[in-house]
Protein backbone atom coordinates (compact mmCIF):
# COMPACT_ATOMS: atom_id res chain seq x y z
CA UNK A 1 0.00 0.00 0.00
CA UNK A 2 2.77 2.46 0.87
CA UNK A 3 4.53 2.02 -2.47
CA UNK A 4 1.21 2.59 -4.22
CA UNK A 5 0.71 5.82 -2.30
CA UNK A 6 4.24 7.12 -2.75
CA UNK A 7 4.12 6.62 -6.51
CA UNK A 8 0.58 7.89 -7.06
CA UNK A 9 0.05 10.84 -9.40
CA UNK A 10 -3.43 11.79 -10.60
CA UNK A 11 -4.05 14.19 -13.45
CA UNK A 12 -7.79 13.51 -13.70
CA UNK A 13 -10.15 13.57 -10.69
CA UNK A 14 -7.30 13.94 -8.16
CA UNK A 15 -9.48 14.65 -5.12
CA UNK A 16 -11.83 11.69 -5.50
CA UNK A 17 -9.01 9.28 -6.30
CA UNK A 18 -6.74 10.52 -3.51
CA UNK A 19 -9.54 10.29 -0.95
CA UNK A 20 -10.26 6.74 -2.08
CA UNK A 21 -6.61 5.85 -1.47
CA UNK A 22 -6.80 7.49 1.95
CA UNK A 23 -9.84 5.33 2.70
CA UNK A 24 -7.83 2.26 1.76
CA UNK A 25 -5.01 3.42 4.06
CA UNK A 26 -7.47 3.68 6.96
CA UNK A 27 -8.36 0.04 6.33
CA UNK A 28 -4.68 -0.91 6.66
CA UNK A 29 -4.54 0.98 9.98
CA UNK A 30 -0.76 1.35 10.16
CA UNK A 31 0.95 4.63 11.00
CA UNK A 32 3.45 4.45 8.16
CA UNK A 33 0.63 3.82 5.68
CA UNK A 34 -1.40 6.72 7.03
CA UNK A 35 1.70 8.93 6.81
CA UNK A 36 2.12 7.97 3.16
CA UNK A 37 -1.57 8.66 2.50
CA UNK A 38 -1.28 12.13 4.06
CA UNK A 39 1.75 12.92 1.90
CA UNK A 40 -0.17 11.75 -1.14
CA UNK A 41 -3.06 14.04 -0.16
CA UNK A 42 -0.69 16.99 0.23
CA UNK A 43 0.79 16.40 -3.24
CA UNK A 44 -2.71 16.56 -4.69
CA UNK A 45 -3.82 19.58 -2.62
CA UNK A 46 -6.52 17.63 -0.80
CA UNK A 47 -7.60 19.55 2.28
CA UNK A 48 -7.54 18.15 5.81
CA UNK A 49 -11.30 18.66 6.38
CA UNK A 50 -11.96 16.41 3.37
CA UNK A 51 -9.73 13.74 4.88
CA UNK A 52 -11.62 14.14 8.15
CA UNK A 53 -14.89 13.36 6.39
CA UNK A 54 -13.45 10.08 5.10
CA UNK A 55 -12.32 9.24 8.63
CA UNK A 56 -15.82 9.87 9.96
CA UNK A 57 -17.47 7.58 7.45
CA UNK A 58 -14.90 4.82 7.91
CA UNK A 59 -16.56 3.40 11.03
CA UNK A 60 -19.57 2.35 8.99
CA UNK A 61 -17.41 -0.05 6.97
CA UNK A 62 -14.26 -0.60 9.05
CA UNK A 63 -15.42 -0.18 12.65
CA UNK A 64 -14.74 2.26 15.47
CA UNK A 65 -11.18 1.08 16.33
CA UNK A 66 -9.75 1.95 12.92
CA UNK A 67 -11.75 5.16 12.73
CA UNK A 68 -10.36 6.30 16.09
CA UNK A 69 -6.80 5.47 15.08
CA UNK A 70 -7.18 7.42 11.83
CA UNK A 71 -8.86 10.35 13.58
CA UNK A 72 -6.07 10.68 16.12
CA UNK A 73 -3.42 10.38 13.43
CA UNK A 74 -5.10 13.08 11.32
CA UNK A 75 -5.41 15.38 14.33
CA UNK A 76 -1.79 14.88 15.33
CA UNK A 77 -0.68 15.62 11.78
CA UNK A 78 -2.75 18.73 11.09
CA UNK A 79 -3.78 19.91 14.58
CA UNK A 80 -7.29 20.48 13.27
CA UNK A 81 -9.40 23.00 15.12
CA UNK A 82 -12.60 21.24 16.04
CA UNK A 83 -15.95 22.63 17.04
CA UNK A 84 -16.91 22.41 20.73
CA UNK A 85 -17.85 18.91 21.82
CA UNK A 86 -21.50 18.04 21.24
CA UNK A 87 -22.57 15.89 24.16
CA UNK A 88 -26.19 17.01 24.37
CA UNK A 89 -29.05 14.75 23.33
CA UNK A 90 -30.09 14.53 19.69
CA UNK A 91 -32.95 16.89 18.98
CA UNK A 92 -36.14 15.77 17.23
CA UNK A 93 -35.24 18.11 14.38
CA UNK A 94 -31.83 16.44 13.93
CA UNK A 95 -33.38 12.98 13.99
CA UNK A 96 -35.99 13.95 11.41
CA UNK A 97 -33.33 15.55 9.19
CA UNK A 98 -31.12 12.46 9.36
CA UNK A 99 -34.04 10.23 8.46
CA UNK A 100 -35.13 12.31 5.47
CA UNK A 101 -31.60 12.86 4.19
CA UNK A 102 -30.86 9.18 4.73
CA UNK A 103 -33.85 7.97 2.77
CA UNK A 104 -33.07 10.33 -0.09
CA UNK A 105 -29.46 9.23 -0.36
CA UNK A 106 -30.32 5.57 0.15
CA UNK A 107 -32.72 5.72 -2.81
CA UNK A 108 -30.04 7.36 -4.96
CA UNK A 109 -27.40 4.78 -4.10
CA UNK A 110 -29.59 1.72 -4.59
CA UNK A 111 -31.79 3.14 -7.35
CA UNK A 112 -34.31 0.54 -8.58
CA UNK A 113 -33.15 -1.99 -5.97
CA UNK A 114 -33.86 0.19 -2.93
CA UNK A 115 -37.20 -1.41 -2.06
CA UNK A 116 -35.90 -4.94 -2.58
CA UNK A 117 -32.98 -4.31 -0.23
CA UNK A 118 -35.26 -2.77 2.38
CA UNK A 119 -37.48 -5.84 2.33
CA UNK A 120 -34.53 -8.21 2.51
CA UNK A 121 -32.83 -6.50 5.44
CA UNK A 122 -36.05 -5.88 7.36
CA UNK A 123 -36.87 -9.60 7.02
CA UNK A 124 -33.89 -10.61 9.14
CA UNK A 125 -33.05 -7.43 11.12
CA UNK A 126 -35.48 -4.50 10.98
CA UNK A 127 -33.37 -2.50 13.42
CA UNK A 128 -30.40 -2.69 11.08
CA UNK A 129 -32.32 -1.19 8.17
CA UNK A 130 -33.45 1.71 10.35
CA UNK A 131 -29.88 2.26 11.52
CA UNK A 132 -28.65 2.14 7.92
CA UNK A 133 -30.97 4.99 7.06
CA UNK A 134 -30.56 7.20 10.13
CA UNK A 135 -26.99 6.46 11.17
CA UNK A 136 -25.36 5.51 7.89
CA UNK A 137 -26.97 7.42 5.06
CA UNK A 138 -28.50 10.21 7.13
CA UNK A 139 -26.06 11.19 9.86
CA UNK A 140 -22.83 10.30 8.09
CA UNK A 141 -22.91 9.76 4.34
CA UNK A 142 -25.10 12.77 3.56
CA UNK A 143 -22.91 15.24 5.40
CA UNK A 144 -22.57 18.19 3.04
CA UNK A 145 -18.82 18.71 2.59
CA UNK A 146 -18.20 15.84 0.17
CA UNK A 147 -20.17 14.89 -2.92
CA UNK A 148 -21.93 11.49 -2.75
CA UNK A 149 -19.78 10.32 -5.66
CA UNK A 150 -16.59 10.93 -3.67
CA UNK A 151 -18.03 9.21 -0.62
CA UNK A 152 -19.13 6.14 -2.57
CA UNK A 153 -15.72 5.77 -4.19
CA UNK A 154 -14.14 5.89 -0.72
CA UNK A 155 -16.58 3.18 0.38
CA UNK A 156 -15.55 1.08 -2.62
CA UNK A 157 -11.92 1.46 -1.54
CA UNK A 158 -12.62 0.30 2.01
CA UNK A 159 -14.66 -2.68 0.83
CA UNK A 160 -11.98 -3.68 -1.66
CA UNK A 161 -9.43 -3.78 1.13
CA UNK A 162 -11.77 -5.96 3.16
CA UNK A 163 -12.82 -8.03 0.11
CA UNK A 164 -16.48 -7.79 1.10
CA UNK A 165 -18.07 -9.08 -2.09
CA UNK A 166 -21.76 -8.48 -1.41
CA UNK A 167 -21.30 -4.94 -0.12
CA UNK A 168 -18.68 -4.14 -2.76
CA UNK A 169 -21.13 -5.09 -5.48
CA UNK A 170 -23.72 -2.73 -3.98
CA UNK A 171 -21.36 0.21 -3.67
CA UNK A 172 -19.73 -0.19 -7.07
CA UNK A 173 -23.27 0.13 -8.42
CA UNK A 174 -23.93 2.90 -5.91
CA UNK A 175 -20.99 4.95 -7.15
CA UNK A 176 -22.37 4.72 -10.68
CA UNK A 177 -25.89 5.49 -9.50
CA UNK A 178 -24.87 8.74 -7.80
CA UNK A 179 -22.97 9.96 -10.85
CA UNK A 180 -19.48 8.49 -11.06
CA UNK A 181 -18.47 7.62 -14.60
CA UNK A 182 -17.58 3.99 -15.34
CA UNK A 183 -14.08 5.20 -16.22
CA UNK A 184 -13.62 6.85 -12.82
CA UNK A 185 -14.88 3.83 -10.90
CA UNK A 186 -12.55 1.56 -12.88
CA UNK A 187 -9.66 3.97 -12.28
CA UNK A 188 -10.20 3.92 -8.52
CA UNK A 189 -10.20 0.12 -8.58
CA UNK A 190 -6.89 0.13 -10.46
CA UNK A 191 -5.42 2.90 -8.27
CA UNK A 192 -5.81 0.67 -5.23
CA UNK A 193 -4.67 -2.30 -7.25
CA UNK A 194 -2.69 -5.13 -5.67
CA UNK A 195 -2.82 -3.41 -2.28
CA UNK A 196 -6.31 -4.91 -1.94
CA UNK A 197 -5.09 -8.48 -2.48
CA UNK A 198 -8.01 -10.68 -3.52
CA UNK A 199 -10.24 -7.61 -3.32
CA UNK A 200 -8.77 -6.37 -6.60
CA UNK A 201 -9.92 -9.44 -8.54
CA UNK A 202 -13.29 -9.29 -6.82
CA UNK A 203 -13.76 -5.63 -7.72
CA UNK A 204 -12.67 -6.09 -11.32
CA UNK A 205 -15.02 -9.02 -11.85
CA UNK A 206 -17.95 -7.31 -10.17
CA UNK A 207 -17.48 -4.08 -12.09
CA UNK A 208 -17.24 -5.94 -15.39
CA UNK A 209 -20.51 -7.72 -14.64
CA UNK A 210 -22.24 -4.52 -13.54
CA UNK A 211 -21.19 -2.62 -16.66
CA UNK A 212 -22.33 -5.43 -18.94
CA UNK A 213 -25.73 -5.38 -17.27
CA UNK A 214 -25.97 -1.63 -17.83
CA UNK A 215 -25.29 -1.89 -21.58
Amino acid sequence: MESTLSGFQAQAEPTARTLALYAAAIAVCRESTLNAAIECARRHAVEAPDLYEIVLQSYLFLGFPRMLEAAQHLHNTFHLKQRPAQTEATTPQEAESWFQRGMNLYRQVYSDNHELLRQRVEAFAPEIFRWMIVEGYGKVLSRPRLDPTVRELAVVAMLMMENRQRQLHSHLKGALNVGASPELVAQVVEDIGESAGEGLTTARNLLETILKQRD
